[in-house]
């Protein structure tokens, strides 16, 4: 935003608005939409990785319980 601007929003019949926003922007309230896309981007990417957590959590219960499962048939086995 140029000085000139920034000076014509607060002469004008909008300026206690222009300083508003310019003050929110300042502040980090008001984002570029070019930060609003790295944040969602970088959320996917996080939900990305905790679906795929997910899975290999999922895939190391089973495969416990099918060692379980078969520790347990083969023990029933051997006292038979």
């Amino acid at each position: 935003m140029a000085v000139e601007t920034i000076i014509s929003l607060m002469g004008g019949t909008g300026g206690s608005v222009g300083i508003v926003v310019l003050a929110l922007f300042i502040t980090g309230h008001i984002v570029p939409k070019s930060r609003v896309d790295e944040i969602k981007e970088e959320r996917d990417e996080w939900k990305r990785t905790a679906e795929n957590e997910r899975l290999r959590a999922d895939a190391g219960v089973l495969a416990g319980q099918i060692v379980k499962d078969v520790l347990g048939s083969l023990s029933k086995k051997e006292l038979s």
